[in-house]
């Protein structure tokens, strides 16, 4: 009974229909500490993406708008997962029962979710069975994504909207509401407000360009049901809150504005598997095996370029943080 190992939302779902392949009830043959031990490494460079590309799109201008203006944003990011993480490293002094199958080393790289797909690439690991039988099994295999594409990502699209209130403040918000399926669970809470600096500060004031500081927050819940009909306790739980602040700067010229950021990021991820798995070979059951968390505190730096056309605008950027992330926007703005 295959079981998908990580999704992400309904936007996200395809981008891991290789998952499919992993049996969440193999893997917790070796054990539940072990099996936690061993998917912490490997699906590392997916929350850390994620954490660091939410944040991404806030703006793309540090100017607020005027009192009840507004605009409304597709926002589409890529968090450009390093080479680093394509592999992580696994020490036979970290787990109890799974080991290399080769006695002659203690260390091996191993693929992660991004990494390599080859058997060449994914080292062979045994455990002992509850009959004592001993197991041979090669690594995790990676996603191939950079294989088909060139690169690896993590995505993370939004939508959002801004209103200007008084003191040249806009509050920014990011909502979807509870949506519930068969299927999945699923909602977004992020809230932003962004105020104008330079009105206070008489030495900026009188600087050509517009000056600002922004102070944002995401909250977004999911949980993804793995067998709905056969199996519908078991679900993946991924849950993530971030925190951005950062001091604005842009310069409009014509139809374009050139605006930049820096400051620091956080994010906290939890990804849960939930519900009851029977192991086929040890015939053991586990309740909500796999516990998993992520932390971060990123310094971010960002360079974007916006484009209005009438009430219409098109901003790109990238910036420069843990993961690098690479932001496209569209809209609509009003005052």
């Amino acid at each position: 009974m295959k079981k998908q190992l990580i999704v992400l939302s309904f936007l996200l779902t395809s981008f891991f229909t290789f998952a499919q392949q992993i049996d969440i009830s193999s893997i917790l043959e070796g054990g539940a500490s072990d099996a936690q031990t061993l998917l912490k490494g490997y699906i590392e460079p997916f929350p850390r993406g994620f954490g660091n590309g939410i944040n991404g799109g806030w703006y793309t201008t540090a100017k607020a708008h005027k009192t009840l203006g507004f605009d409304i944003a597709v926002i589409a990011n890529a968090a450009f997962v390093p080479s680093s993480a394509e592999k992580f490293t696994f020490n036979n002094a970290d787990y109890t029962n799974i080991k290399l199958d080769d006695a002659s080393i203690s260390s091996a790289e191993l693929p992660t979710l991004f990494g390599s797909q080859k058997l060449e690439d994914r080292p062979m690991l045994k455990f002992t069975d509850s009959d004592g039988n001993t197991v041979s099994t090669s690594a995790l295999p990676g996603s191939g994504l950079k294989e088909e594409i060139g690169y690896n990502v993590v995505p993370s699209p939004m939508v959002q909207v801004g209103v200007g209130l008084l003191k040249k403040t806009d509050l920014i918000l990011r909502f979807v509401p509870e949506q519930k399926t068969e299927d999945y669970n699923f909602s977004v809470f992020g809230i932003g407000v962004k105020h104008d600096i330079k009105q206070w500060i008489p030495f900026v004031k009188k600087l050509p360009i517009d000056v600002s500081v922004i102070a944002a927050w995401n909250d977004i819940r999911s949980k993804f049901f793995l067998d709905p009909s056969n199996e519908p306790t078991q679900a993946l739980e991924f849950n993530t809150k971030t925190f951005m602040f950062q001091v604005l700067a842009s310069k409009k010229l014509s139809i374009f504005t050139f605006y930049s950021g820096l400051g620091l990021t956080s994010y906290n991820t939890d990804v849960n598997v939930l519900g009851t798995y029977t192991t086929s070979s040890s015939n053991k059951t586990y309740v909500d095996p796999i516990k998993l968390g992520y932390k971060g505190s990123p310094i971010k730096a960002n360079l974007g370029l916006n484009i209005n056309l009438l009430f219409i605008n098109i901003a790109a950027e990238y910036a420069v943080q843990q993961y690098d992330v690479f932001t496209v926007r569209a809209g609509f703005n009003l005052r």
